[in-house]
């Protein structure tokens, strides 16, 4: 069994806090971790038993070292491929720390470092998202998560990069609203003005939407700002409409007015392969966040139209693989063509969704779409499957205060 030395020691048990909320002192701390470690997806089969996490977290003495499958599960759950992958990133912010009297020392100042690169800045703001994540929906921002809201590099690298939509109404929302006192470019005030307009609509605050719209439609729009703004302010204008006429369809101006924007919108980048989907990096972000509101608001026609007009626009993603957005059109529409008497054959779109571990975050919210495809899709006769779906998302919209998705729930196994 591999020793590994106190300093490795002490940096995989501190991660593995910072990602288990808080630090493991107790026996019963260990039991949680264990069990947690069970449903986290990618840290592997084989189980870790709380007798391990307890002679690892220095409850009980131990002696020697840890089998190589303990420290790789560990690593794993910190947010690195393996073991060796955590040391080789401990070792390398070792050596960029400065060992003069101005010492860098503080995290956010670590995403600044001109020696890393953009890729790499975008790694760490994940990993740090990551570990800073409250434990459940409902907990509160953590103070580095608001330190690195307040900073350039924290913005850029974590608060756009790592949009956490499933804690949208509670720490993540905290997080845009103290990115929005410190930010305050044309671009900035778009992205966090219509994701927070996304949580009041999605927890079917009305006051509050209302009160946030106009000013989001207000907001001016420079040539050069990101497709993903873009995409989610046409997202609130279209889920307004419907909402006040839910039963009328949206007027053929609008749809050609969305499709000129989509145009003059600039496209987004693809992610490298090694990078995980970060939020502003698909090259059809405008077109995914109109398609969504088209799903979401049962709007099939114009959903199917759409989704041909971005296929037309951007041919390549017919071979993007294993990118939720892309996936997530795919099912979106699978449920167009079936609700429109254009159904083919095969495969319904579902694809590699469920093995996209390194995007696990973003999966933690757009679950919830891909039970109401599979609503959409299931079989009308299989009451039980039906039930089951209904259940997640309640669930669901119960935990992350977004309610708004059971009704969609409902609406689509009353219309079965």
């Amino acid at each position: 069994m591999p020793h590994i030395s106190p300093r490795l020691h002490t940096a995989l048990r501190n991660a593995v806090a910072a990602r288990f909320g808080q630090p493991l002192l107790y026996p019963s701390h260990c039991d949680a971790l264990e069990a947690e470690l069970q449903k986290a997806g990618g840290t592997g089969t084989r189980r870790l038993s709380p007798s391990t996490l307890r002679r690892f977290f220095g409850l009980v003495d131990k002696e020697g070292g840890y089998h190589l499958h303990t420290l790789d599960t560990l690593a794993r759950y910190a947010g690195h491929s393996n073991f060796a992958d955590f040391g080789r990133a401990v070792s390398s912010l070792a050596e960029s720390e400065p060992t003069t009297a101005g010492a860098l020392t503080d995290i956010p100042e670590l995403l600044a470092m001109e020696r890393l690169s953009c890729p790499e800045r975008l790694l760490l703001g994940n990993f740090l998202g990551r570990v800073s994540r409250p434990s459940e929906p409902r907990g509160t921002a953590s103070p580095l998560a608001l330190r690195l809201a307040a900073h350039p590099a924290g913005q850029v690298f974590f608060v756009e990069s790592f949009v956490d939509l499933a804690h949208l109404n509670g720490a993540y929302g905290e997080v845009l609203r103290e990115y929005l006192k410190h930010k305050l470019t044309a671009e900035a005030k778009l992205f966090g003005y219509s994701t927070l307009f996304l949580g009041e609509f999605l927890a079917e605050d009305e006051a509050a939407w209302r009160a946030r719209l106009p000013v989001l439609l207000a907001l001016p729009v420079p040539a050069e700002v990101h497709a993903f703004p873009r995409g989610r302010r046409a997202f609130a204008e279209l889920v307004a409409a419907w909402h006040d006429a839910p039963q009328q369809p949206l007027p053929p101006a609008t749809l050609a007015r969305l499709r000129r924007e989509a145009a003059a919108a600039p496209p987004s980048l693809a992610p490298a392969p090694a990078l995980p989907a970060f939020y502003n990096h698909f090259p059809a972000g405008y077109h995914f966040f109109v398609a969504e509101a088209l799903f979401l608001t049962e709007q099939f026609g114009p959903l199917l139209e759409w989704l041909e007009f971005t296929q037309l626009q951007f041919p390549e993603l017919a071979t993007l693989e294993q990118n939720v957005y892309n996936e997530l059109l795919r099912a979106f529409r699978a449920v167009a063509e079936l609700r429109t008497g254009h159904a083919r054959s095969g495969n319904m779109g579902m694809h590699l969704l469920f093995q996209l571990e390194s995007h696990s975050w973003l999966l933690d919210y757009y679950q919830v779409h891909i039970w109401l495809v599979e609503l959409h899709l299931a079989d009308k006769t299989d009451i039980t499957e039906i039930a089951r779906l209904q259940n997640k998302v309640l669930e669901f919209s119960a935990l992350h205060r977004m309610p708004f998705f059971n009704r969609v729930a409902q609406q689509i196994a009353a219309g079965s």
